[in-house]
């Protein structure tokens, strides 16, 4: 029911909040700032823990209303996590946000990369440390996309497996 409820959520601040409030506030604050980075590594490494849904919820709403900062969400890898629902739709919300949380971390800390595949691949290695998390805390959680990326991480693989599969790589 929760993952419903945030799901929801989710898509009303996506959709009530483009237009209108990245234009009405001012840019991100160093406190928000540290607060995304705080925030999002909270999540990588404990994404089950109580007030996990009270930072994704913030992390949402920040991301959708702050003017300087935009994550890009083309990645084919990306549209795929969509499709963790139909394997397993226990945590795959909460992984298939993870690598939206992750790029926006990664863009805050590394601000001159241009590169969509490097963005793209830091978020989902996010991912991938939340999916490492959430397997300590329940075993049968399993997932063959991520599983299969989490070899290609392994082998150092994951970033040239976004730029050879990608398909809106610009920079």
């Amino acid at each position: 029911m929760l993952r419903k409820l945030f799901a929801l959520f989710v898509v009303l601040v996506i959709a009530g909040s483009l237009p209108s409030s990245a234009k009405m506030r001012g840019p991100s604050t160093a406190e928000e700032r540290a607060r995304v980075l705080e925030y999002t590594q909270s999540l990588e490494q404990h994404p089950l823990a109580k007030d996990s849904i009270e930072k994704r919820m913030w992390l949402t709403e920040w991301i959708v209303q702050v003017p300087d900062l935009t994550v890009n969400v083309c990645c084919k890898e990306l549209k795929q996590l969509q499709s963790l629902d139909r394997v397993n739709d226990t945590y795959s919300n909460q992984l298939r946000m993870q690598a939206v949380y992750s790029q926006a971390a990664f863009l805050l800390q590394h601000p001159e990369e241009k590169n969509q595949a490097t963005i793209q691949a830091a978020g989902l290695a996010g991912t991938l440390r939340a999916y490492r998390a959430i397997q300590q805390f329940d075993p049968t959680a399993k997932y063959p996309l991520l599983d299969n990326l989490l070899v290609l991480e392994k082998k150092g693989k994951l970033n040239k497996y976004v730029e050879h599969k990608n398909r809106c790589t610009k920079g």
